[in-house]
């Protein structure tokens, strides 16, 4: 069952996702954004819904890849000066 949410003036149904994968995008998010505290919350939550260590490990490359990109880009751009 979803729920009618707004965040921020965006409207969603909570509840579309399932509890494990909404639970490691919080974890991947709050790495990604550093947010300790919240990446450890998450990641209890996320193993309490029976996510596997893989599955943690996949969020954590994810959360990664962003910040991947951005310091090969601008190393790019430097090196090419």
């Amino acid at each position: 069952m979803t729920i009618d949410k707004e965040f921020f003036n965006v409207k969603y149904k909570e509840g579309s996702l399932d509890p494990k994968t909404a639970q490691l995008i919080f974890f991947a998010v709050c790495i990604a954004i550093g947010h300790e505290e919240g990446a450890t919350l998450h990641l209890k939550k996320a193993r309490e819904c029976g996510a596997s260590e893989d599955e943690i490990t996949e969020a954590v490359v994810y959360a990664m890849r962003p910040a991947a990109a951005k310091v090969r880009n601008v190393a790019k751009a430097i090196i090419a000066k």
